[in-house]
């Protein structure tokens, strides 16, 4: 081809003017004879380094099933006509970045036209808005929050397919990181890092959520941030760990999202941008679902003691009783009251009266174990659901509670020593079934025996329930 000026015009120059990556190999030999500047920009390759069609997309697939199942098919299948048409593909370039890809390829005689078209910023767009759109469905259906955040992870890595992905959740209580999610990471690297203390030199997590700012560790084995915790990375198989601190909106910290490494890694302002966006989106599944927590804590438990409320613990009787005839264990229930409580008001106050009834709270959950359930069920009336307690073990655990409140005390507004005592109650479900009134009012008729005898003890009323199937 010739302009007027009578110079040769290749096809070459031509092909190099175009912004989409095109190249071209030979049908008989599969060699890859060309490629142009923009195929030189989008994968990083120079012609040297490229062999043949086959050898070369077998490199820049994710895997060799990929190239086996999805892309030599579909060149089998066109082969012979003039042009195929587009395969979407996510191919790696040179550098280990991910590319999303609309490729094609034409046949001219001897020769296979190859055309690329990057297509990442849009697919990029469509799946963090279907990622955001499936979290907040999640969030509005009170998913568990374990689950949301997995999503929010899956994603990331699959934007990211050389990476593995963590949100830790902070507890304030206890000035830690819990496990939020880590799908694909070992159940020991896991179990090591739930619980973590937040501070300096603790990994990029506890690091970045105690200064609050983004930590990039390029080389966990010579940073200092990681110096106690190499021998749980070689376990897990990382490298590089970049950690952000995932902050609510009005600035509090909520946990750390990290993204880790196989090989050293230094983040480009793709991963920085990629980074921003996961901690964002957790940012908004935590808070929502921390407010629905909220929410569904008002309704089930007391404002006064946060103790469960009276309608939370008959739920959870009868959730109890269901599971203890399914699996023939016993359980037990105590009513507990306070004894002389109008006295203690009108000598006192009411707001006097308000702090023995935190106390008490505060004193029953120090002994009772962690799956027993105490509630507030009326002014001063409170009740007990010990799971899988026989009779004997649960007058024990009664007697600790009466003597532990019986040596406590509050102050009085006006600086007085306030002592005070409770009566208790035992009901036991040992055999058969019943219903969850059965058994609190066996309670509370042992609790009116305590009464009758003088108060601040212990009684269990003799005898057997009527259950009933």
């Amino acid at each position: 081809m010739k302009d007027s000026q009578n110079n040769d015009v290749r096809l070459e120059d031509i092909l190099n003017t175009t912004p989409i990556a095109v190249s071209w190999s030979s049908l008989s030999s599969g060699r890859i004879e060309y490629i142009n500047k923009a195929f030189n920009e989008l994968f990083g390759f120079a012609l040297d380094d490229i062999l043949d069609v086959e050898t070369w997309l077998l490199r820049i697939s994710p895997h060799r099933e990929y190239y086996q199942n999805i892309i030599a098919p579909w060149i089998e299948e066109y082969r012979s006509d003039v042009s195929a048409p587009d395969l979407k593909a996510t191919l790696f370039c040179k550098d280990n970045s991910v590319r999303h890809i609309k490729m094609c390829f034409s046949t001219i005689g001897d020769k296979q036209l190859w055309y690329f078209n990057d297509v990442t910023d849009h697919w990029v767009a469509e799946e963090r808005l279907r990622a955001r759109s499936n979290m907040l469905e999640m969030v509005a259906k009170s998913s568990a929050l374990k689950d949301i955040l997995k999503v929010i992870v899956k994603q990331i890595q699959q934007e990211s397919p050389l990476s593995l992905c963590s949100v830790l959740l902070f507890d304030k209580d206890e000035q830690c990181l819990r496990l939020g999610a880590a799908p694909d990471f070992p159940d020991i690297y896991n179990q090591a890092i739930d619980g973590v203390k937040v501070g300096l030199n603790v990994g990029s997590c506890g690091t970045a959520a105690y200064l609050g700012q983004r930590v990039i560790v390029e080389d966990i084995y010579v940073h200092p941030y990681w110096k106690d915790y190499t021998q749980l990375a070689r376990q897990a198989e990382v490298a590089a760990c970049w950690s952000d601190p995932i902050m609510s909106s009005k600035g509090d910290l909520l946990g750390t999202f990290a993204i880790y490494k196989r090989s050293v890694s230094a983040p480009s302002e793709k991963d920085f941008e990629l980074i921003n966006f996961a901690s964002h989106l957790a940012s908004i599944a935590i808070e929502s679902f921390r407010a629905q927590e909220a929410l569904q804590k008002k309704a089930d438990f007391d404002h006064l003691t946060e103790l469960a409320n009276r309608g939370y613990f008959f739920q959870q009787c009868e959730v109890l009783i269901n599971k203890s005839i399914d699996d023939h264990s016993p359980f037990a229930i105590l009513m507990m009251d306070v004894d002389h409580f109008k006295k203690i008001n009108d000598q006192f106050g009411h707001k006097t009266g308000d702090l023995v009834l935190q106390k008490l709270a505060s004193m029953s959950l120090s002994i009772l174990r962690r799956d027993d359930l105490i509630a507030r069920i009326g002014g001063e009336e409170f009740a007990i659901l010990l799971p899988f307690t026989e009779k004997n073990e649960a007058l024990l655990i009664a007697e600790r509670l009466r003597a532990s409140i019986e040596s406590s005390m509050v102050l009085s507004l006006d600086h007085q020593n306030v002592f005070f005592t409770v009566s208790l109650g035992v009901a036991c479900r040992q055999d058969g079934s019943g219903t969850v009134d059965d058994i609190l009012n066996k309670a509370d008729k042992a609790l009116y025996q305590s009464k009758a005898a003088g108060r601040n003890c212990v009684f269990s009323v003799e005898g057997s329930i009527n259950f009933r199937f």
